[in-house]
């Protein structure tokens, strides 16, 4: 009845995403903050707010996409290649 597509999810893995999440998810607050402390900065000299400002929504979703879910793949894929 069913059919197997020959997809495989190790253990291993599933464990080295969620860690790579979590780091991911730290590194995400860490950096929101620092382009947030650049932006007030850059404010309070008395600018506009500067490139942070401008390009906001390119800088959040990559601030945001590159270690959320980058680093859970990179994380599944040491702990696949690590475990064998």
């Amino acid at each position: 009845m069913g059919s197997d597509i020959g997809v495989s999810i190790s253990l291993a893995g599933v464990i080295g995403a969620a860690v790579g999440f979590y780091v991911g998810w730290i590194d995400y607050k860490i950096l929101k903050g620092m382009l947030q402390a650049l932006e007030t900065k850059n404010k309070q000299a008395g600018g506009d707010g500067g490139v942070v400002a401008r390009y906001k929504a390119l800088f959040g979703a990559l601030v945001f996409g590159v270690p959320v879910i980058g680093f859970p793949i990179i994380g599944y894929w040491a702990a696949s290649l690590l475990t064998g």
